[in-house]
């Protein structure tokens, strides 16, 4: 049998967010031009990108270049969410260039989503892609209850590790409760998902062979290799390791951390969502100030 490897910090990976089209700004800046003219300067640069620009207040620091610092090195470029979110709320008030009050993207964001009836809708144009990993099966239960039969408050796209398509490798989720019990909780817990791990491929082998027997030895394919590994995922603990491509939005996200990493939450779930809460605003600072 196959000894198993146990994990104690999750894996929270940026994949991609929504893309400005630069082409499409331009348009949307000759529209503005001539339905809100007091909006645009009367000069405009040659420059595709900058000319784009006119539309904010501000110049947005290199968003149409690699993300990182600008050329002086002072203030990061802002991202393509943020700036989604800001021509949101300036289209809902034609609030363009010229006439737009808020001068940065982070007063703006930060202004629609204070008081009592925040301007929740332009947080939605904003969609951010994750890879989640090391965290247990029983976790990820938790986190679709984020998703599915929700309201629009709750949105996400999950794609999930099939347990038919996948066999599983033998990795699971120390929950830190045991962490912080010490050494001997560990390596009982260790035991513990060994004993399971070892029942889970026992099943395996054995239906395994049992099929080539009937089968004249060919090895069980597709459908018969489903449902093997259909039925053998039932015999895992629940702290087997599951891994998750989730699309999301700011709102929802925003929702999540309120919930998940507050000191009452799922312990293994709230470190998740610490993690996952501080790449998050690392990435998008304007739209996760308040997270």
């Amino acid at each position: 049998m196959t000894d198993i490897r146990l994990v104690t910090e999750p894996t929270v990976i940026v994949l991609g967010e929504m893309k400005l089209d630069v082409d499409g700004m331009n348009q949307l800046l000759d529209w503005v031009q001539d339905y809100r003219p007091e909006c645009v300067p009367d000069s405009l640069p040659e420059d595709r990108h900058e000319r784009a620009m006119a539309l904010f207040p501000h110049k947005g620091l290199g968003w149409h270049r690699p993300l990182g610092p600008d050329t002086d090195g002072e203030q990061r470029a802002l991202t393509h969410n943020e700036l989604l979110v800001e021509l949101a709320g300036r289209e809902c008030y034609h609030s363009y260039g010229l006439k737009a009050g808020r001068k940065t993207n982070e007063e703006y964001i930060a202004h629609s989503q204070s008081g009592t009836v925040p301007h929740r809708s332009i947080m939605y144009h904003a969609k951010m892609t994750f890879f989640l990993a090391g965290i247990s099966r029983r976790v990820s239960q938790e986190l679709m209850r984020h998703y599915v039969g929700a309201d629009r408050s709750d949105e996400g796209s999950p794609s999930q590790e099939s347990t038919r398509y996948t066999n599983c490798p033998g990795h699971f989720a120390v929950p830190p409760r045991v962490l912080a019990s010490g050494p001997e909780a560990v390596e009982r817990f260790r035991e513990d998902m060994q004993v399971g791990y070892d029942r889970y491929c026992r099943y395996i082998s054995h239906e395994v062979e049992q099929f080539k027997a009937e089968h004249d030895g060919v090895e069980p394919k597709m459908m018969d290799r489903k449902r093997i590994w259909e039925a053998a995922a039932g015999l895992l603990p629940w702290q087997f390791c599951t891994s998750v491509q989730w699309t999301t939005n700011p709102v929802a996200l925003a929702k999540l951390f309120q919930e998940r990493c507050d000191e009452s939450a799922d312990l293994e779930f709230q470190r998740f969502a610490t993690k996952w809460r501080d790449i998050a605003r690392k990435h998008w600072p304007n739209l996760f100030e308040q997270a």
